[in-house]
């Protein structure tokens, strides 16, 4: 780095020397520094049309490719247009490095222009916020972040650059101190997992994104190869064991499987397997017997925590003699039907949109990423998709927010090279639809499935479910979507049947060019989940 002028340089060269690729962000005047530096480095800045949707974008690159997703805003409102986002990623322990410029330090806290407490706001939706009012701060931050992921602590990260800061020589002699994050795996602690494993009748295993964003996936297989003992996923970590591969049980909680349901209330050992164990997660659970192995002692959830990198932990296990699972509890699971495939739908006035989303994911194939919005939507998506590998299916469930699908289809278009099938209903669609510039600019292969109820669907089948009368969720003026597609210069179709919509969909797959399908459906009330516990 003997050619680094400021610190603002020194930022983008430690991202561009740590493989960082992509910076999702708008330009502001508290940012004029570090968008110089980015202006003549290696990294492609994407410039979004709106923060949210540049914190959006760089999660689902995030959740695609393991890696930090970094997105750039100024301060004041700038920053305070990435919180939403921010907090989406947060509950989900997505890897994003966050950079906010701020005013000067010498003016900082005087209520000057565009001044705010950011690092107040984002302290409690980051795993920590950095002000860097000195040279030395900034240096330390960035480089502690990297240490951070390394040591498999996941979850958001924020710098936020004071401008004048930005502009500072680096201080050559400033050195830093690196220190290990977490301590490596005890072998009591190793030998006492392997204990109960092996005098476990019925053992289940729970893997979450943390497998993901540990890099772990490989030692995973050879475990459950090793083992052969059966595995539940969450929501997030639905795909990183095959979602037809025999051991894979699929998953687990309200909206689970028959066979996650049996063996999940049934097991005497859970190994939850970098994974928060949310209330959703664990409503099928039947024993306290409960090992977790987490980075983040936050997520704590049983008395036999480990506060360990679970990559660590399972390299442990692997050089260890585990027992297999007992044959009478596999084959036990193995009975269980899950015969869930609905073969009638009722007849409705415009087309059923059950039946329209189950077409959509007819079409999807292992080259296929799937980004989804709150809504009706996604519990088809989540009931009807057999996913072939982790981070196919985009939503930050633990949040829940409108708007995500159309930005998140633009980061998940620069993560991979699948085609990216991006559903949306019409009302998450008029919340970000601004992003259609970004889809057109670069041509991404982005195929939007606008799901047109001219209603806040979900909103109103809770209206229903309390017996109110419905209020505020007819939206009964929405734009002609159409006349936006073309403005964007996007191809779209307005689809009238169940028949145009396959043919032109496998056209669109192979053109691999922005298009739009506008199809309106049926208001109807999606299945809810069946009571557990």
């Amino acid at each position: 780095m003997e050619n680094i002028e400021n610190k603002a340089e020194y930022l983008i060269q430690t991202l561009e020397d740590n493989d960082v690729e992509y910076v999702f962000g708008y330009p502001g005047e508290q940012v004029l520094g570090i968008y110089e530096a980015l202006r003549k480095s290696k990294i492609k800045h994407i410039l979004m049309r709106h923060e949210q949707a540049a914190i959006h974008a760089a999660d689902a690159y995030a959740r695609v490719t393991g890696n930090y997703g970094v997105c750039l805003a100024t301060a004041g409102p700038g920053a305070m247009n990435l919180t939403m986002g921010l907090a989406a990623a947060y509950k989900d322990s997505v890897p994003l490095i966050v950079l906010t410029g701020d005013v000067a330090s010498d003016i900082k806290g005087q209520d000057a222009f565009q001044d705010i407490d950011i690092n107040g706001v984002f302290n409690p939706i980051t795993v920590k916020s950095y002000q860097c009012n000195s040279p030395e701060k900034l240096q330390n931050s960035i480089d502690e972040i990297f240490a951070y992921k390394e040591a498999g602590i996941t979850g958001p990260f924020h710098i936020n650059v004071s401008k004048n800061v930005q502009f500072m020589g680096r201080n050559v002699d400033h050195k830093i101190i690196k220190s290990r994050k977490i301590k490596q795996p005890q072998p009591s602690d190793i030998n006492g997992i392997i204990k109960q494993i092996n005098t476990s009748k019925r053992p289940l295993i729970i893997v979450g994104s943390g497998i993901i964003y540990a890099d772990a996936i490989a030692q995973l297989n050879e475990f459950i190869d090793k083992t052969n003992i059966p595995i539940t996923t969450t929501f997030h970590g639905r795909g990183i064991i095959p979602e037809d591969d025999p051991r894979n049980l699929g998953m687990i909680g309200n909206r689970g499987t028959k066979k996650s349901d049996m063996a999940s209330e049934n097991a005497d050992l859970i190994i939850a397997m970098g994974c928060k164990l949310s209330e959703r997660t664990t409503s099928t659970i039947k024993t306290d017997n409960i090992i977790q192995i987490n980075t983040n002692k936050d997520h704590k959830r049983c008395e036999q925590f480990y506060q360990y990198n679970i990559k660590e932990v399972l390299i442990e296990l692997n050089n260890k003699n585990v027992h297999k699972a007992p044959c009478e509890w596999i084959q036990k699971i193995a009975k269980v039907d899950e015969n869930k495939q609905k073969t009638t739908f009722a007849d409705t006035e415009k087309l059923n949109p059950e039946v329209v989303i189950r077409n959509i994911i007819q079409k999807a194939d292992e080259n296929t990423t799937i980004t989804l919005d709150a809504g009706t939507t996604t519990t088809y998506f989540t009931m009807y998709t057999k996913l072939s590998k982790h981070s196919q299916l985009l939503f930050p469930g633990g949040f829940g927010p409108m708007g995500y699908s159309i930005p998140a289809s633009i980061g998940a278009a620069f993560a991979t090279d699948d085609v990216i099938f991006a559903a949306v209903g019409d009302g998450a669609m008029q919340m970000t639809m601004e992003e259609l510039a970004v889809i057109s600019k670069y041509k991404l292969p982005i195929i939007i499935f606008l799901i047109n109820n001219s209603y806040l669907g979900i909103i109103k089948q809770w209206q229903d479910m309390a017996n109110y009368e419905n209020y505020e969720v007819e939206l009964d003026y929405n734009p002609d979507f159409l006349k936006i597609a073309e403005a964007y210069n996007i191809e779209a179709d307005d689809i009238k049947s169940i028949d145009e919509l396959n043919e032109k969909v496998e056209i669109a797959i192979k053109k691999r060019q922005p298009h739009i399908f506008k199809i309106d459906v049926e208001n109807m009330h999606i299945p809810m989940p069946s009571k557990k516990n």
